[in-house]
This record gives C-alpha cells, sequence and structure tokens, in this order.
C-alpha cells in the first residue's frame, strides 16, 4: 500500500497523450508536424516559456509576450491572447503534475484567489484591454517582471541574513483578495500577472515558502488563462487564424515543457533558473524603456 500511494500519478502522461492524439486526429500526424516548423520561431519561444511557467512564478507569457512584441513584431493584443490561450494547456498540464505529485501548495489561499483573479481577467478583457494604449500595456508588462525580480532579490536578501520561511501563513483575506483581482487586471492586458502579484505578496509580505508560493501561483495562473481563454474564444472571439496556427505549434512543446518545469522545480535548487529569468528580465525591461524614451507610440 505504501508503495502504491509513493508511486507517481500518471494523470499528467494521460493528459499530454490526450492532447496529442487530439491534435494529430483533428489535424494528422504529417500536418501536425509540419505547423510545428511553420511556426518554429513560436515553437521555440514556447519551449522555454512553457518551462519557465510549470517551474517558476512567471507564466509561459513571461517569455512569449516581449518575444512576440519585441523580437517578432507582434502586436500586443495578439501576444496577449495567445498568452492566455497557451497557459491554458501548459500551466494546466503544470497543475496536473502539481496536484498528482502532491507537491504543497497554499490551499486555503488558492480558494481564495481563484474567484477573484477571475473576475479581474473578466472585467479586463471585456473594459479595460479594449482602451488601453499599446505601449501602456507594454509598460505594464515590464513593471509586474520588475515586481517579480526585486522579489526574488528580496529573497535572496533574506536568505543570506538567515530568515526562515513560513510554512504556515494566515495573510489578511481581503489583501490576498485584492491582490488576486489585480493580478487578474494585469493578466486581462497582457497574458499574466496573477501569479507575478500572488508570489510578490506571498514573498514580500509573508516570507512564505518559495517553492510553495511558485507551485501556488501556477495554480492560480491556470485557472486565470482558462477562463481569460474562454472568454477570448466564444465570447470575444479573439482567437484568430493566425493565433490559432501559433497554438497548434505550440500546444504539443508546452504540455511537456510545463509538467517538466514543476518537477525540475521541486526536485533541485532554483537559483540558477532565477539568475536566468533576472537576465530576461533585465533585457525586456531595458527595451521597454528604450521604447519609452525614444517615443515610440504605436498604440
Amino acid at each position: 500500500m505504501i508503495d502504491k500511494l509513493r508511486r507517481p500519478s500518471t494523470w499528467p502522461l494521460y493528459f499530454t497523450l490526450l492532447i496529442y492524439v487530439s491534435l494529430i486526429w483533428v489535424q494528422g500526424l504529417s500536418s501536425a508536424m509540419l505547423q510545428v516548423l511553420q511556426e518554429i520561431e513560436i515553437a521555440v519561444t514556447m519551449a522555454l516559456g512553457s518551462f519557465v511557467a510549470g517551474g517558476t512564478a512567471l507564466g509561459g507569457g513571461a517569455v512569449a509576450f516581449p518575444v512576440m512584441t519585441k523580437v517578432l513584431d507582434i502586436e500586443p493584443s495578439t501576444a496577449k491572447v495567445f498568452s492566455l490561450a497557451i497557459q491554458s494547456f501548459g500551466m494546466t498540464a503544470a497543475t496536473i503534475t502539481i496536484l498528482c505529485r502532491r507537491i504543497p501548495i497554499y490551499t486555503n489561499l488558492v480558494l481564495l484567489a481563484l474567484p477573484m483573479s477571475a473576475l479581474g481577467v473578466i472585467i479586463s478583457l471585456l473594459y479595460v484591454a479594449p482602451i488601453a494604449p499599446r505601449l501602456l500595456v507594454k509598460s505594464i508588462f515590464s513593471f509586474l517582471l520588475l515586481c517579480f525580480a526585486i522579489t526574488m532579490l528580496l529573497r535572496w536578501w533574506r536568505k543570506a541574513h538567515h530568515q526562515p520561511s513560513d510554512q504556515r501563513i494566515q495573510p489578511s483575506r481581503l489583501r490576498f483578495m485584492l491582490v488576486a483581482f489585480i493580478g487578474g487586471i494585469a493578466s486581462g492586458l497582457v497574458g499574466s500577472g496573477s501569479d507575478i502579484a500572488l508570489f510578490a505578496l506571498l514573498v514580500i509580505a509573508y516570507n512564505a515558502d518559495i517553492k510553495k508560493a511558485t507551485a501556488t501561483s501556477v495554480v492560480v495562473m491556470a485557472f486565470t488563462s482558462l477562463v481569460g481563454s474562454v472568454m477570448n474564444a466564444w465570447y470575444l472571439e479573439a482567437i484568430t487564424p493566425q493565433i490559432e496556427s501559433y497554438l497548434l505549434a505550440a500546444i504539443p512543446i508546452v504540455v511537456v515543457g510545463a509538467p517538466l518545469g514543476a518537477y525540475v522545480c521541486s526536485k533541485v535548487k532554483v537559483g540558477q533558473l532565477v539568475s536566468f529569468l533576472l537576465l530576461l528580465i533585465l533585457l525586456e525591461i531595458s527595451f521597454t524603456s528604450y521604447e519609452l524614451y525614444s517615443g515610440n507610440v504605436l498604440g
């Protein structure tokens, strides 16, 4: 009985196989492989993005959004819709891995955050995103990444000064719900936000355990992405043929990369990965700062 309980769950594998079988059934094997090759830039981007999404408090949009808007010159509105949609697959796969492998999360906080984050992303998609200037959206994303960087640096400082993490925390319910709502608003603008906002609150305000905070943020962002994608697909009809092409190329990548990131994060130290993320954040913020400085307002 004990060996059975310790045996890793096969549900993450079933989810991945279901996605692959569905893609091959809809497209055919040769067409599915050709689709990945045709959108190879998106596929490569999401290979890294999905690992980041599953293994850290940054969603896949933290890689997809800046690469698509700054390197591939894709409109922020398109990048945002894609980020939410692809995270619906990748972060759901990561969430299944987290739950099946019993990776610890702050369950009570997840239950508080889910409805508020969902409400925030719905309001954002309906009323905020349509009137938000293009450069403002990029700036908001850079600000979120800066918050993540500050959070990680503060965490490093506390560890250097031997301040232990709190495994059990009891935050203000109102504060936590408000931050989840604001994170949902940001997610509707740039495709990510709930994960970063909640992670920053847990680590900065409550000195939470970094791995539990990361897993908690992944679960919340997965649900937020699902809600946002449902709104985009069936109510706003924002899934264009181009975004659909991106998704068909990226989905088979992220359903492997995100669970792998979640598993690796639970097993190894995250210092090197965090250093790499901070480098990405520095580059992204530098690009946005240059765009603001040069006055390149395209929105």
